[in-house]
């Protein structure tokens, strides 16, 4: 009887850590992910700012203000994914990923 309470008492203790360490591999999965897509809306963030620049030298005041549009889109995206890899707890960006009362709010907040 003791033999058989204590190979219970060790499958018990094995799936624990076995469960418990899926579910730790499981957030830092999520936070590796939502790191790395940060990361690269964070990038195309820069080149559609770069672009921008070129865009306002060249004095193309229509394609400067499309293209602001969307770097101040791809930034809110790449502060949502960051927010999510800063705490796996929390949900996954939701679609759609942008919308226009966040960058209206976004605008509102810069011009202050």
């Amino acid at each position: 009887m003791i033999l058989k309470r204590r190979f219970i008492v060790r499958v018990g203790i094995c799936a624990g850590v076995a469960m418990l360490g899926s579910a730790a591999l499981s957030l830092w999965n999520k936070s590796d992910f939502c790191r790395g897509w940060s990361a690269h809306y964070a990038e195309r963030e820069a080149t559609l700012r770069t672009e921008q620049a070129m865009a306002v030298i060249e004095n193309r005041t229509d394609d400067a203000a499309t293209i602001a549009r969307s770097a101040d889109s791809m930034s809110l995206i790449a502060s949502k994914y960051e927010r999510v890899a800063s705490n796996p707890f929390l949900a996954y960006p939701s679609r759609p990923l942008v919308t226009d009362s966040e960058l209206t709010a976004m605008h509102f907040k810069s011009d202050r």
